[in-house]
């Protein structure tokens, strides 16, 4: 299933080729629970709760290199010059639906300032929340992808609050957590990839009320 979002990047399936391709890939969270990558007591909780999943399985089969990495990609409206509103709607989305570099190099020039590029845009943050009942670490590491979404969902919320956006921003999330895991040690890779389903699934869930 492909996401319909921004292009963030391509992961390479080589790049997660180090754990082996496995002949028969498995479809059930129980051929995974044993592997000792996954043994630590986070990555264990993460797959009691979501069990077979298609989403976590998914992302297990992405992390064992047994599925290639999806593209994400979102379709954004151009800047026209024509009206404030339609532009900084179509910044919001550039920003809030893109790449972690392109954040932050967006962050670096305006954040500082109450009216650049558009006025009233809201580039606070305030980092991750974990998934409750997980008790997860991965706040630091998913903290560049967690500043990409806050700045989707404070300003969206603002200028055009769907439906349809909030899941957007959510998937890019999504995707931006999997490039960070994407760039760990094959050892860590699942347990990250893991624990970025779980931060999709915590706010597909409960991220309602922040948007």
């Amino acid at each position: 299933m492909k996401r319909n979002l921004m292009a963030l990047g391509v992961v390479s399936a080589g790049l997660l080729a180090a754990c082996g391709q496995q002949g028969n890939v498995p479809t059930g969270v129980a051929a995974y629970r044993n592997r000792p990558e996954l043994q630590d007591g986070e990555s264990q909780a993460i797959l009691a709760r979501y069990g077979d999943n298609p989403g976590l399985i998914a992302a297990l089969q992405t992390a064992y290199g047994e599925r290639a990495a999806e593209v994400v990609q979102a379709s954004v409206p151009a800047i026209s010059g024509l009206s404030l509103e339609g532009d900084r709607l179509a910044y919001v989305k550039s920003v809030g639906w893109g790449s972690v570099s392109n954040y932050n190099a967006q962050y670096a020039a305006y954040s500082a300032s109450g009216t650049l590029p558009y006025p009233g845009l809201d580039w606070s943050r305030d980092g991750c929340s974990a998934p409750s009942g997980l008790g997860l670490g991965y706040r630091e590491d998913f903290r560049p992808a967690c500043n990409v979404h806050d700045f989707g969902y404070r300003n969206l919320k603002v200028y055009e609050r769907t439906d349809g956006n909030r899941k957007t921003t959510d998937e890019v999330f999504h995707g931006n957590m999997d490039i960070i895991c994407a760039a760990k040690s094959w050892y860590k890779r699942p347990a990250c990839y893991a624990a970025s389903y779980a931060y999709y699934e915590g706010v597909r869930v409960g991220g309602g009320s922040s948007f």
